[in-house]
């Protein structure tokens, strides 16, 4: 089957309603609040190293 300008369009149409679904449904599945922020843990190995090079 030839490759056409409309199918091109076509295509690019339904891959773009496609995607405004995936994207609605994600919104919709999503929770109502945020998550907490995780706190980073810290390697005290690479704070001696920055106290030396402060010294």
């Amino acid at each position: 089957m030839p490759d056409t300008k409309s199918g091109r369009e076509r295509k690019g149409q339904n891959k773009r309603r496609q995607l405004e679904d995936h994207l609605a449904r994600r919104e919709l599945d999503a929770d109502e609040e945020p998550p907490e922020p995780a706190r980073e843990t810290v390697d005290s190995e690479y704070l001696s190293e920055a106290d030396e090079l402060d010294r």
